[in-house]
């Protein structure tokens, strides 16, 4: 064997452990810095999928209160658009027109011009009938009137234009 050569070989050995030790340290802190920004990172998910349900339920309670709100604004235009209509219908009455007059000039069916002039101005209240309908109606009803005006495009809308 040459001398110094088992020495020479222990360091070797030694110097190569070393190393190996040095790197498998800085593996490990490498994998612990990982695993606490790991850690940060899923608390920080877990906080954010919280936030969202939050906002979820937000929006959900938001959207009631605002669909309602819209509803009550929609059945006011619609209130104030009947009633302009049903008093321009009553002022064509009241200057001698009869609902099938008017029902022609309109290019409509009567039934609709019924309907719209039962709407008053000044009143929420539906309009009182004629009678008891306990044996069943005995004209085509103001539904049935819409219903067959809305089918054949005659009906007036339901919805006012914003202005």
């Amino acid at each position: 064997m040459v001398p110094g050569m088992a020495e020479r070989t222990a360091n070797i050995k030694l110097e190569a452990r070393r190393r190996a030790r040095e790197t498998q340290a800085k593996a490990n802190a490498d994998r612990a810095q990982r695993d606490r920004a790991n850690v940060e990172d899923i608390a920080t998910w877990t906080v954010a999928v919280g936030k969202v349900g939050e906002v979820d339920a937000w929006e959900a309670q938001r959207l009631v209160v605002v669909r309602d709100q819209v509803r009550a604004e929609a059945a006011r235009r619609r209130a104030t658009a009947r009633g302009q209509g049903s008093a321009a219908i009553a002022r064509m009455q009241a200057r001698g027109e009869t609902l099938a007059t008017i029902a022609e000039l309109a290019g409509i069916a009567v039934g609709v011009i019924r309907t719209w002039s039962r709407y008053s101005p000044n009143t929420e209240k539906p309009p009182s009938k004629r009678g008891s309908d306990a044996l069943g109606p005995d004209s085509v009803s103001s539904s049935e009137a819409t219903a067959v005006a809305r089918d054949n495009g005659t009906a007036p809308p339901s919805n006012p234009v914003a202005t």
